[in-house]
């Protein structure tokens, strides 16, 4: 079972993607937060196993908290996302130190799964 935190500016989304994972029972929810300070901090304190994170957040972006993560633990699996489906966000995410990019329409527990257990995998996947 995967241990995980959600981190997105918009409760609904939270409480979407929790409940599209939970229903998998591979993963169980740790802690959320609303941007990419708080997503911080609580990364420190909890040692999730995945992060899965908005791009766009007051106070601090995905990409900035991710780097910040991924300094502090050069382990650490998260996973951006964004409505948009920005070409350029893929690059952004791997340049940040993310594991991949799925944009929100494509998220579900499926893709989450191939990120975590293809090693063949690149890690971002297309709009």
């Amino acid at each position: 079972m995967f241990r995980v935190i959600v981190v997105d500016d918009q409760p609904i989304f939270r409480d979407i993607i929790r409940g599209v994972l939970q229903r998998t029972g591979r993963f169980q929810f740790v802690g959320e937060a609303e941007d990419g300070a708080d997503a911080v901090e609580l990364y420190r304190s909890v040692k999730p196993d995945v992060v899965i994170m908005d791009v766009q957040m007051p106070n601090m972006t995905g990409f900035e908290a991710t780097v910040q993560i991924v300094a502090e633990d050069p382990d650490a699996v998260v996973i951006l996302t964004s409505m948009q489906a920005d070409a350029g966000y893929a690059g952004a995410a791997a340049a940040a130190g993310a594991t991949g990019f799925v944009p929100k329409r494509n998220l579900d527990a499926d893709s989450i799964l191939n990120l975590l257990t293809d090693s063949s995998s690149q890690g971002y996947l297309a709009a």
